[in-house]
């Protein structure tokens, strides 16, 4: 194996980064205030940074002392703070718009051995069918404005970034609203095909007779189904209580439970050229879970890496699964005992 030039390390520095779906402002929320007094900015802070986190560590986290204490003293983790007004159907609402210092909140939480999620995160595809007073439909965001805003808030809310399928002549011709009654996972998965998203979200929301919404929710995740139900008051909160539970599910697979360090070696195949490497290499060096990259060298038909990861093995298996720029070969080499991974075409 040779070693790269150190004109390629420093390329490797500049290139872009290449995943399937980042979300921005994870450290900005506005909450809605009832006054603009000193005597109750403090409290408004709090409610702020507690939104914050629920979008960034796992849900047992929240209830954790580490995170109480940080909700005692929020003004220490705020960079800057500004009210705001936006419009609504009477009158304008006032909020409180706060942006925190993620590098000292990171730390912290980090201190306290609880991994914050970065912003490399799943893309989410939602369908959505509707019945309502014998009613049958399938959610389409043009058709539907007030409910795609609800998908919208409610994903930002919750940090995932999503999308919303079409539903043109193509989707009609691979789904009907049997296909969400019954939870066909095939059909579903099929149809979601052609939107290259990482997860896949089929909600099935009925309007009971009491008023309330019953909900069913299926999340497809590669060779994963999970299904879960609920009943809330009304439409919008069941699809705040459906978009809650896909960050609780998600979170579970892809934030670390330590934040511990492991050191990995990772083999990258398919690199042809000089534009290849570097491509790998920026992929890699901008997971939120790897704190340090280097390459040993390369090979003929190989680069080797080093990782110095934040959580263990099996947490950075799942992110890399996201990119769709590395994808797991298996190992020819016994005596190699890191990650092999070819580069996407």
């Amino acid at each position: 194996m040779r070693r790269v030039a150190l004109f390629s390390l420093w390329l490797l520095t500049v290139c872009p980064n290449l995943m399937a779906a980042e979300f921005k402002g994870l450290y900005r929320t506005d909450v809605a205030v009832q006054s603009k007094d000193e005597s109750t900015r403090n409290e408004d802070i709090r409610r702020a940074l507690e939104q914050v986190l629920k979008r960034l560590v796992r849900s047992d986290a929240m209830q954790s002392k580490a995170v109480g204490a940080m909700l005692e003293k929020p003004e220490q983790f705020v960079l800057q703070y500004e009210y705001i007004s936006k419009p609504s159907a009477d009158t304008p609402l006032d909020y409180l718009r706060v942006d925190f210092d993620s590098p000292r909140l990171n730390d912290a939480l980090r201190k306290s051995n609880i991994s914050p999620w970065g912003e490399q995160r799943p893309e989410v595809l939602v369908w959505l069918s509707i019945e309502e007073n014998s009613e049958k439909s399938i959610f389409a965001a043009d058709q539907m404005p007030e409910m795609d805003r609800t998908l919208r808030a409610a994903a930002g809310e919750n940090g995932l970034p999503v999308t919303a399928p079409l539903w043109d002549l193509t989707d009609q011709q691979n789904l009907n609203f049997e296909d969400f009654e019954t939870g066909n996972g095939e059909r579903i998965r099929q149809a979601s095909a052609r939107y290259e998203s990482d997860a896949v979200l089929a909600g099935r929301l009925s309007h009971e007779p009491d008023g309330t919404w019953d909900a069913v929710w299926r999340l497809y995740l590669q060779n994963i189904e999970e299904t879960w139900q609920g009943n809330s008051p009304d439409a919008p909160a069941a699809i705040r209580s459906g978009i809650a539970g896909v960050y609780s599910r998600l979170a579970e697979r892809f934030i670390p439970r330590t934040t511990r360090e492991t050191i990995l070696e990772l083999k990258v195949f398919g690199l042809s050229s000089l534009g290849a490497i570097d491509r790998a290499a920026s992929n890699l060096s901008g997971l939120s879970q790897v704190r340090k990259l280097e390459m040993l060298g390369v090979d003929a038909d190989y680069a080797l890496f080093k990782l110095y990861v934040r959580g263990d093995r099996a947490s950075l298996e799942e992110t890399l699964a996201l990119g769709r720029v590395l994808r797991p070969v298996a190992n020819e080499d016994r005596q190699f005992s890191g990650l092999t991974y070819q580069l996407a075409e």
